[in-house]
């Protein structure tokens, strides 16, 4: 299905990215699809886990701009403790 090396990963309620580390599919001759089993890391805390691959999304560019575009701050949602400090 998947040949990415890094992905986006739900773990927890939350999309996480995430290092590939291996893939197991289901027998061949199964009857019944079942979610392809993905182990990753999860890279920010360093946590590996099993993940279906319904769980999984490719970590493209436009997925990290969706996850990083709230986090910019503007001097109007600055967080008060980097006001301080300015």
């Amino acid at each position: 299905m998947m040949s990415y090396d890094y992905v986006l990963c739900k773990w927890r309620g939350h999309l996480w990215p995430a290092k590939v580390l291996s893939r197991s599919g289901t027998a061949p001759k199964s009857k019944r699809k079942r979610a392809l089993s993905i182990e990753v890391q999860i890279l920010s805390i360093d946590e590996t886990i099993k993940a279906k691959s319904t769980d999984i999304k490719a970590l493209t560019e436009s997925a990290m701009e969706a996850i990083t575009s709230p986090l910019t701050c503007s001097p109007s949602n600055a967080s008060p403790l980097l006001s301080r400090h300015s």
